[in-house]
């Protein structure tokens, strides 16, 4: 278990730090959590700017790196109910979608789905960088 004092709860945001970014997860409950993972095809990875969702044990997840709970976004507005953040997760797993390391990242994901919008602080603090970045991912 990360140093975070409790066990995570449904619908918790994971902050997990890995070599040079963090990386976030949303966590579902019984050990899982849903996170953007690199798509493969073969031996090939799929172009930098598409990720799956893909369901997956925390500790996998997590491997040796340290990590938290850091649920940043249950200041207004408030989450969803727990339920519903369940359900928006479920319909995520193994569907691909855009990613960017300025906007559409993994930090970014696992915000919307319990507030129904974003509220990355790294999208926050690079908006120029996302503009220019998802046009050239179009």
């Amino acid at each position: 278990q990360g140093p975070y004092p409790r066990k995570p709860q449904p619908g918790d945001l994971i902050e997990i730090d890995q070599p040079f970014h963090q990386h976030w997860a949303l966590y579902m409950g019984d050990g899982y959590v849903i996170h953007l993972t690199p798509v493969k095809l073969g031996a090939h990875e799929v172009p930098v700017f598409t990720r799956m969702v893909k369901k997956e044990r925390l500790k996998k997840v997590v491997r040796r790196n340290k990590w938290r709970v850091n649920n940043k976004s249950d200041v207004p507005p408030n989450p969803l109910p727990v339920e519903e953040i369940m359900s928006r997760a479920a319909a995520c797993i193994g569907k691909k979608v855009m990613y960017c390391s300025f906007g559409r990242n993994c930090e970014h994901f696992v915000t919307e789905l319990p507030l129904g919008a974003s509220q990355s602080s790294s999208w926050l603090k690079q908006n120029l960088l996302l503009k220019i970045c998802c046009v050239f991912s179009r």
